[in-house]
């Protein structure tokens, strides 16, 4: 008979939680309901820079909101403002996270991108003075197109007990920056953007309707196939 794998252990924070901790999984579960539920609004949100702004808040929705600014449709200022709210949302849960949860949520988080799991880990166990720089560094970096996830980058300051006021100042300066830029961006070529957005939402919703009913498809023919492995294990050797 096969020897089987053993299971991997779960975080503390899964199996003994304390109040908070259920409330903090809770908000995470919340969190990932959201980014899906966000999804197939993506073309409707194109057309509605307001709440493309306050619901998102990303460089995207900058650009956005600084082209329609450009015909009429809305104050830069007002948009700017609401995309703070809308990119800074979930920091302070992020940030409670790493500060409750230490480097067992960062383990979770990193599980999928090992390089970047190793270094922080490295940076971790040798008490590297540089990390609490790097981190306060990387928060604007987050921000901009690229592979720096905010959610580890806010948790990793939370672990490593910056004041929560202080990372949150850093957030929204480098929110208005980095979106107030896109903004700009926006604004300059407001009309050939507004095009391209138009192209866009004309094909985006089937797009996007069209991957959420193969996820789902290849959701369901996993849980299919988990089940039959169930009823029909590997016969001992």
């Amino acid at each position: 008979m096969t020897d089987k794998k053993p299971e991997p252990e779960l975080p503390d924070f899964l199996a003994q939680p304390d109040r908070t901790d259920k409330i903090l999984f809770a908000a995470l579960l919340l969190m990932g309901l959201w980014s899906v539920v966000i999804i197939p609004l993506r073309a409707w949100l194109l057309t509605q820079p307001l709440a493309y702004t306050l619901l998102v808040g990303g460089y995207t929705s900058a650009v956005v909101a600084g082209a329609n600014a450009s015909v009429g449709n809305g104050l830069v200022v007002v948009y700017l403002l609401c995309s703070v709210f809308g990119a800074v949302k979930f920091m302070p849960i992020y940030w409670a996270m790493g500060r409750k949860w230490g480097t067992e949520f960062i383990d979770m988080s990193l599980q999928y991108m090992p390089r970047a799991h190793r270094i922080f880990r490295r940076a971790v166990d040798n008490e590297s003075p540089r990390l609490l720089a790097g981190t306060v560094g990387l928060i604007p970096v987050s921000y901009l197109p690229g592979p720096v996830p905010g959610s580890v980058v806010n948790a990793v300051a939370g672990l490593l007990k910056i004041r929560f006021w202080v990372v949150l100042a850093i957030n929204v300066v480098s929110i208005l920056v980095v979106n107030g830029l896109m903004m700009w961006l926006g604004y300059t070529f407001g009309e050939q953007v507004l095009e391209v957005v138009n192209v866009i939402n004309r094909y985006l919703l089937w797009i996007t309707l069209a991957l959420v009913a193969v996820a789902v498809f290849q959701a369901q023919r996993r849980a299919r196939s988990g089940k039959k492995d169930v009823r029909n294990p590997d016969t001992p050797e």
